[in-house]
């Protein structure tokens, strides 16, 4: 896939560290720079950091940990093929304690090197610091597990030290220093000299079982390619020759040092051959581009920022119900909730997340679309912070609408609260990012706004209230003077691209047919009626928006075509189920009733509805696609 982490390819290789060291591997331990930090830099004042989308896309949840990847390391892969934890842990990561290290850990910090100059650059963690951790981990784990086991356990780990590429593509060719100190050969001996003195350390620690990475082909790196312009952005070969020659002197002290230490086992880490021969051969691997990488323009994006702002569509911000509600809802008191099974049983780890589908809604489907987090997280769920919401965030609320009173039912978020909340996040991003760059990243992020079937089927269509002040006309008409000051509402706090969706064919959910069963369960057609007559007055406002502000791209989304579609010819996307919900009966059952059914469809993806109201995962992908396909291709 084109996708996929090049040096995360890594672990294709080290998976046969098997055969290289003993088969009792306890824990995994690790140094090093960006091809191994799990998250320390998020808790340091740097630059150096990934905590954000669209980094952690492909990570579980979509999380945004401090891997600078799209999902897992190497170092990952090797902890889960000795049979121990998917993921290894950042040391400096409080969500995991003592309990968590003792299987795995990492000291990493991206940007850093062998050389102190290297980490002074991005003022990351320099090698000597991550040895000072080491030896406070050290001494956490003598309490947790006795000095005996401790000891033990640290014989026995397996550890890994990734290292030097900074040394040269961040200090030597880049700062002149080093370069002005030594040639690249004398760098090379540098290095290697604080090398064989940290492995002495580690080993006078208790480390017996240690695998020393050499250099990558560096010269072959998008960001290395982009400075070779004048020929065609091939690698450049004097680096590669400089990583080639540095990879032969460390072997060589490795087999020294093999020599010279006693109970040790050192084996070297050839990164460099499995890489360029993936570069040389990507069809084996399943690679279709190996010159550029998939974030941004791929030549130069790396960090904080650049892959976000750089991007056509940094960020997807929603507003809206239940549609696109990704757990805000389990934060208040309301019964409006979908925090339980069997909701979220075919999203990823069987999580439900507050989303009231059995997966992902449509707009997680379209923030993945643009390369962005597989899934958008609730602005107030606590797990998440404002780097993971830096590249996508939802406001919506199960129950609510444009009109206040119907918000007021259930007791969820009105939308003038989703909007307070959006002007806290962008204090926050402000905070996070600095002005400038917070405000380049708001004017390009897409909003979508999907609201106004609860508007009718929980209030106008219900309650007394709303119709005996208005006929269905007015207030449609109603309804639209909210969404137009909403939209300039966000439009002044530097919304610029916004696509907002029509009502569904409502008349057609299976709550609405449970109430036309003289007629066989059809559809309501008075309701469908109503959702085409509301939404031709809604494209009527988005073309006066436009034309009255010149900055603004509003577009219609139309959600009701493709459901149509799909109703209309359900054997083409392998339907066969459209007039009830997947849930209990399929008529009625939704939200918290859903907590007590004795049935669940064996098959959530033959059917359009996942409950009585909204939408299976896969009828949301579907309109997530024609969505992609027609109103909002013109922004990716």
């Amino acid at each position: 896939m084109a996708h996929q982490c090049l040096t995360c390819l890594l672990f294709v290789y080290l998976l046969l560290l098997r055969s290289n060291v003993s088969a009792k591997v306890p824990s995994i331990i690790v140094f090093g720079d960006s091809t191994a930090d799990a998250g320390n830099n998020n808790q340091i004042n740097t630059f150096g950091k990934s905590n954000f989308g669209p980094y952690g896309r492909d990570f579980e949840g979509g999380k945004a940990t401090g891997r600078f990847c799209n999902g897992r390391l190497f170092t990952d892969f090797i902890s889960e093929r000795f049979g121990i934890k998917q993921t290894i842990p950042a040391y400096l990561d409080p969500a995991y304690s003592i309990e968590d290290f003792a299987s795995g850990v990492t000291f990493a910090s991206a940007g850093s090197g062998y050389d102190n100059v290297t980490s002074q650059v991005l003022s990351v963690i320099p090698l000597w610091k991550q040895l000072d951790y080491f030896k406070e981990y050290q001494e956490k784990l003598t309490r947790f597990l006795g000095k005996p086991q401790a000891t033990a356990l640290s014989n026995e780990a397996l550890y890994i030290l990734s290292l030097g590429t900074n040394d040269f593509i961040v200090n030597y060719y880049v700062i002149p220093t080093r370069s002005s100190q030594f040639t690249a050969e004398e760098y090379q001996y540098f290095l290697l000299g604080i090398a064989e003195t940290f492995i002495f350390d580690i080993y006078q620690l208790g480390a017996r079982k240690i695998a020393i990475t050499g250099l990558s082909p560096i010269g072959c790196f998008p960001l290395e390619r982009s400075s070779s312009l004048l020929v065609g952005h091939a690698c450049r070969e004097d680096y590669n020759k400089v990583a080639r020659d540095y990879n032969v002197k460390l072997q060589t002290l490795i087999a020294s040092l093999n020599e010279k230490l006693s109970y040790i086992k050192l084996v070297f880490l050839n990164v460099y051959d499995t890489i360029q021969e993936s570069i040389e051969k990507p069809y084996i691997s399943g690679f279709e581009n190996v010159a550029v990488g998939c974030c941004g323009t791929g030549t130069v994006e790396l960090g904080p920022l650049l892959c976000n702002v750089g991007a056509k569509v940094p960020a997807v911000i929603v507003f809206g119900d239940s549609t696109v509600d990704a757990g805000n809802n389990n934060q208040i008191n309301t019964h409006a909730k979908s925090n339980f099974r069997p909701y979220g049983q075919d999203f990823e780890g069987g999580k439900a997340t507050g989303r009231f589908c059995n997966g992902r809604l449509f707009t997680d489907f379209i923030s993945e679309s643009f390369g962005l987090k597989k899934a958008i997280p609730a602005y107030l769920d606590p797990a998440y912070s404002i780097e993971d919401f830096a590249c996508g965030v939802t406001f919506a609320s199960a129950g609510t609408g444009y009109d206040n009173l119907t918000s007021q039912l259930v007791s969820v978020i009105p939308l003038s609260k989703e909007l307070e909340y959006f002007k806290e996040y962008q204090e926050k991003l402000i905070r996070s990012l600095g002005k400038t760059q917070a405000t380049a990243l708001l004017n390009k992020a897409l909003y979508i706004l999907s609201i106004g079937t609860n508007d009718f089927i929980e209030n106008y269509y219900v309650l007394p209230i709303r119709s005996s002040q208005f006929t269905i006309e007015e207030y449609q008409d109603f309804l639209l003077g909210i969404a137009e000051k909403f939209i300039c509402d966000i439009h002044q706090l530097g919304a610029w691209k916004i696509g907002i969706t029509g009502l569904p064919p409502m008349g057609c959910l299976p709550i609405e047919r449970n109430r036309q069963f003289l007629s066989g369960r059809a559809c309501n057609e008075e309701y469908n009626k109503v959702a085409r007559d509301y939404n031709v007055k809604l494209q009527a406002l988005i073309v006066t928006l436009n034309e009255k502000f010149s900055d603004i791209k509003l577009v219609y989304v139309n959600s009701y075509s493709p459901v149509v579609e799909v109703l209309g010819n359900p054997h083409i996307y392998g339907m066969e189920n459209l007039d009830l919900g997947c849930l209990g009966t399929g008529t009625f059952e939704l939200g918290p009733i859903c907590k007590f059914i004795w049935k669940i469809c064996e098959d959530p993806n033959k059917y359009a509805f996942w409950d009585a109201v909204h939408p299976s995962e896969k009828l949301y992908k579907i309109i997530a696609d024609s969505i992609m396909r027609t109103d909002l291709a013109h922004f990716k």
